[in-house]
Order: C-alpha cells, then structure tokens, then sequence
C-alpha cells in the first residue's frame, strides 16, 4: 500500500500543474487588458479616443463569446476522455492564439485585415479559456482530500490571479524600459512573446500528471457519460443555473479588479500608465497571495459563509472605493484600490470547491465549464467595456460601482438557492474522509503496478 507520503506528493504535483495552466491561460488572455490604452489606435484608428478604446474593449470581450463553446467541447472532452487531455489541449490552443496575438500587423500596415487578424486571434483565446478554468477546477476537486479542497482549489484561484499579476508585471516592465515611440512601433508585442516560455513549463507540468482517482475509477466501471451536455440538461439545470447566477457575480467583482481599475485609474484619475500598471500588479499580487488564506476559511467555515462574507464586501465597498480613486493621489487610489478588492479572495476561493461540488463526476467539467462561460460573457469579458461606458452615458466617474452592486446582488440570491452547504469545510468531511483516502490509496498502488 502507498505511504501517505506518496498520495501527498501526487496531490501536490496534481495542483501544481493545475494552478500553473491558469497562469498561463489567464496570462495570455488578459495582457490585452494592460495594453488596451495603446493598442486600441493601431487597430482602430480614429479622431475620438474613447470610440477606439470602446472598440478595443469590444474585441477583448469578443474572446468571452467563445468560451461556452470551447466550455462545451472541452467538458465532453474532460468528460468523456479524461481530465488531463482537456488540461493539456487548453493551454496548447492559448500557446497558438497568443502567438498570432504577438505577430498581428497593424492597421497601418494591412487595413481593415488587422482588426479582423485580431478578433480571430482572441476568438481562438477565449475558446481555449472556455475550458481551463472549469477542468483545473474540476481536476483539483477529484484529486485532493476532502479535508483541504478549499485550500487545493484556492491554488487554481491564486494561479488564475497570478496570471494577471504577471501580465500587469510585463506590461509595466515593458511600458518602463520604452519610450511611448517604442512602445507603440514594436514594444506592447513583448508582453506577448514572454506568454510563450510560461507555455512551455505548463506543458512539461501537466504531461507529467495522471488522471484524477474519481475519472479513472469511474472508466473503470465504464461508468462515463456518453453525452455529457444532454445528461447535465436533464439531470443538473438547476445546478447550471446556481453556477451561472454565482459567476455572474464572481466575474464581474474579480475582472472589475483585474481588468478595469487599471484604465480608470488612467482615464478618470489622470495617473501615467507605467505607476497604474505598477499599482495594479501589487493590489492583484496581494489578492493573489491571500488565496490560500482564504481556502483555509473555506476549509475551516465552509464555502456558503466565506461566499456570503465576500459578496457583500463587494457590494459594501464598491462606492466608496471608487468615490476616492480620483483627485487624492496615487497612494490613497491604491489604497482604494485594496478595498475595492477585498471581497475577490473570498469569493473566487468559496466558489473554486462549490461549482464541482454540485455536479455528478459524469457530467461535473461539462456543468462547471457551462455554467460558468456563460456568466463570464454576462459580466466578465464585459465588465470594463460596460464600465467605460456607463461612465461614457452618465458623466459619473463612480457608476461602474452600481454594476459591481447589482451583481453581487445576484450572487447573493443565487446562494439563498442553495439550501444546503454542498461542500461543508474540514471539520465536516471527517467520515468522508476514511472512504475517499482508501479509494485514493488504491488507485495510487494500483498504479504503482
């Protein structure tokens, strides 16, 4: 029988490789975010700057229309073949988007030919994206204890955060070590190229996993899904809808932090690009640390609790953050930069081991990717497009907070759905415990064989 040293260390090598294609998936499809402000005039030239960011803004959200259909195609694949090839297709398509992103000409140089190159390069993006963050989800939620799938599952949240982290890291660097010339003739393509290394230890990572004990005793029993989206219609709507309402609040409370503070700063605070870009890789590196720390809530009072706590400082402190961001100086908009996102931790890390627990392991990738996709269009890719504009139609700077209130609102009633506490913490899963350790014991010497 394996020690429970080796279970420990496949679990970790498991999370590991999870955590780290969020890196790089979220990497990838955000540091167009950083580089809307001066990407936007290369592809959409124009006498109004705000219509061209708008555009801008457009494409990055036309990366999210395509991630219910690569949530669709990667859930059947997850489902059906196994969790590791799903991992492991995902981040080779981003490595192929990001690298068409890198190598666009530009308007000047091909015409209307660029925005179109463009578009198909984030298409390709967000069809990759559509899977990743259901299938590290779901990868790590089969793979770990019962006793710490907060704190494994926050691993997947603190890789997705880092990888904005990262982004906004390589921008700045870039944005300081050029001039605003350089910066606009051939320097916003390095932040691209430096996604394509990150690719690379991803896949030497995720080729070194197994799949998740739970998948492989189920194909064991030839107890696999056949049609993994008709059975989850049938068998899971409401389960879809619970992960929808509470993505719709996640999404637009996380990427209003990692996506959109950064261009207010710059557009409503007056604040240069390079100390925003700054300022926001520190405010993201921080709310990615305290992931793990939030997972061991998680683990300690469930996720229904630390979930409730996070929404509605999200809802709390959105106004007030934003009524200060602007006319006080960088370091009191820092400073409400922190309190907007004080809630995102908290929220990302309780609903990491809620989406998987709500679904059957047959159709659990599939649930958690569609549910999810679907809100991300709804307030995700989104979120900074409808920011921009509601300031663009009210003349109100703080507006964007009321979108960040409404949907919090919405996840609040969605929790009030689920009646009972799916994944209850540590102190719960005690007998749960003994049954899932002997099954993983199993597989592990199984494998050893």
């Amino acid at each position: 029988m394996a020690s429970p040293r080796t279970i420990d260390r496949t679990r970790r090598r498991g999370v590991i490789a999870a955590a780290a294609g969020t890196i790089v998936e979220y990497y990838d499809l955000t540091v167009y975010a950083y580089l809307a402000v001066v990407v936007s005039p290369l592809f959409f030239p124009g006498d109004d700057p705000t219509a061209s960011l708008l555009a801008s803004l457009a494409v990055f959200a036309s990366a999210y229309l395509m991630r219910p259909i690569g949530g669709l195609f990667f859930g059947r694949l997850g489902d059906r073949h196994g969790r590791k090839r799903a991992l492991v297709v995902s981040v080779v398509l981003m490595g192929i988007g990001t690298a068409l992103m890198a190598l666009l000409p530009t308007y000047e140089t091909a015409g209307v030919l660029a925005p179109a190159l463009l578009v198909v390069a984030r298409l390709v993006q967000g069809f990759s994206a559509g899977g990743e963050l259901g299938g590290a989800l779901t990868y790590v939620y089969e793979t770990v204890g019962p006793k710490r799938k907060g704190l494994g599952a926050s691993f997947v949240a603190l890789g997705s955060n880092s990888g904005f982290a990262l982004a906004a890291v390589a921008v700045a660097t870039t944005s300081a070590l050029t001039s605003t010339e350089q910066m606009t003739s051939w320097g916003w393509r390095i932040p691209f190229l430096l996604g394509l290394p990150l690719l690379l230890i991803c896949l030497w990572l995720r080729s070194r996993i197994e799949d998740t004990p739970e998948f492989e005793r189920s194909a064991a029993r030839d107890d696999i899904s056949k049609a993994p989206l008709s059975e989850l219609m049938r068998s899971h709507p409401r389960q879809v809808l619970q992960v929808f309402g509470l993505g719709v609040a996640q999404n637009a409370t996380g990427y209003m932090v990692l996506t959109y503070v950064g261009i207010h700063l710059v557009r409503e605070g007056g604040f240069s690009q390079t100390a925003v870009t700054w300022t926001a890789a520190l405010v993201i590196v921080l709310v990615a640390l305290s992931m793990p720390v939030s997972g061991l809530l998680v683990d300690r009072f469930g996720s229904k609790k630390i979930l409730l706590a996070g929404l509605v400082a999200s809802a709390v402190l959105a106004y007030p953050a934003m009524s200060i961001m602007s006319g006080h100086g960088l370091v009191v908009a820092a400073i409400a930069f922190g309190f907007f996102a004080v809630g995102t931790p908290l929220i990302q890390t309780s609903t990491a081991p809620l989406f998987p627990s709500l679904f059957t392991s047959r159709v659990r990738l599939t649930g958690v990717a569609l549910g999810f996709n679907i809100a991300t269009i709804a307030t995700g890719g989104t979120a900074a497009y409808i920011a921009t504009w509601l300031i663009d139609r009210t003349g109100n700077a703080v507006s964007p907070a009321f979108f960040v209130i409404g949907a919090a609102l919405v996840g609040l009633v969605t929790l009030a759905t689920i009646r009972q506490e799916t994944y209850r913490g540590a102190k719960y899963a005690a007998a749960e415990s003994i049954d899932v350790e002997a099954d993983n014991l199993d597989t592990v010497k199984a494998r050893q064989r």
